[in-house]
């Protein structure tokens, strides 16, 4: 039987949260774990035992198996994956959106884009859900408008849910704003590089139940792993792009890499606007990427 949910794991103590007395435990794990190098995660689902209710400790003693698994950061049981990218200030990095994409399509994770300081600059906003909207959920949002956070609100309930993004992007303003309290320390811009400054040290895992039906979990994390030439090969880029799968027709050529092949059925998707353009084009320089990786793989 599962007793709780790992929160946040530091310096080899764990805090557990225990469902059937809504409370935190401090846990240490068992020595068996590091002798089958197996490691208790953020998001775990526990057994724990040697309960000490006055003083709130105990040991993990067993770990569920799991749903998925991510590297970095070290999560697991994961629902969705949200990105927070600002309409301006900083600037967004696309590609690196459209990798994130791919890796939560490989781990069957589902995608939400949050588009933030909708207010700092509409029309880039608008630009960036229209670039996406075919692919993914997106939400346009501001800080300054709190009710602009309902529809995402809507979407988080009742799972956990990893935010990620470029520093300054609003992650953090995000959590606090939908928790109705001060999670997490947020940070401005660098004035030299015009980059956000790092704010989140730690992943961590946060419960938070106003304004949700159901007892809803947030990951803020402090980073995140990147396609890997080792994950993946060119020709299954495709199947990470809901565009390209939800919409699949025979091409010309039966081993069409979709990067610009005559006949190829993307000239199909652009033209009816199932795919964005400039979608495609990253599409496009991510596989030349990978087929560069994978032919040096086999050089010596």
């Amino acid at each position: 039987m599962n007793d709780g949910i790992i929160l946040k794991g530091v310096g080899g103590l764990y805090h557990v949260w225990v469902p059937d007395c809504a409370c935190v435990y401090r846990c240490g794990a068992r020595g068996i774990f590091r002798k089958e190098l197996r490691k208790p995660l953020i998001g775990d689902a526990v057994s724990i035992d040697e309960r000490n209710d006055a003083q709130k400790t105990a040991a993990i003693a067993e770990i569920a198996p799991r749903r998925n698994e991510l590297r970095r950061p070290a999560v697991a049981n994961v629902d969705q994956l949200l990105f927070a990218a600002a309409s301006a200030n900083p600037k967004p990095d696309l590609l690196l959106l459209d990798k994130m994409i791919v890796m939560a399509e490989r781990k069957n994770i589902e995608f939400i884009l949050l588009i933030s300081k909708s207010d700092q600059d509409p029309d880039a906003a608008e630009s960036i859900f229209a670039q996406y909207a075919p692919a993914v959920k997106c939400f346009i949002t501001s800080a300054r408008d709190r009710e602009s956070f309902l529809p995402v609100m809507e979407a988080l309930d009742g799972l956990r849910t990893v935010v990620a993004g470029q520093s300054g992007a609003g992650k953090s303003t995000f959590i606090n704003t939908i928790a109705g309290r001060r999670l997490m320390d947020t940070g401005g811009l660098s004035e030299k590089t015009g980059r956000g400054r790092h704010t989140t040290r730690h992943s961590e895992l946060f419960m938070v139940t106003d304004g949700f039906r159901k007892p809803t979990f947030l990951i803020d994390s402090p980073g995140f792993s990147m396609l890997e030439s080792d994950e993946i090969e060119p020709q299954h880029l495709q199947d990470c792009y809901p565009e390209m799968y939800n919409n699949k027709s025979a091409c010309r050529f039966a081993d069409c890499s979709h990067t610009g092949e005559p006949g190829c059925f993307t000239e199909a998707l652009l033209s009816s606007g199932k795919m964005h353009p400039q979608r495609l084009a990253r599409y496009v320089r991510i596989y030349e990427e990978l087929e560069e990786k994978h032919k040096n793989r086999y050089r010596s």
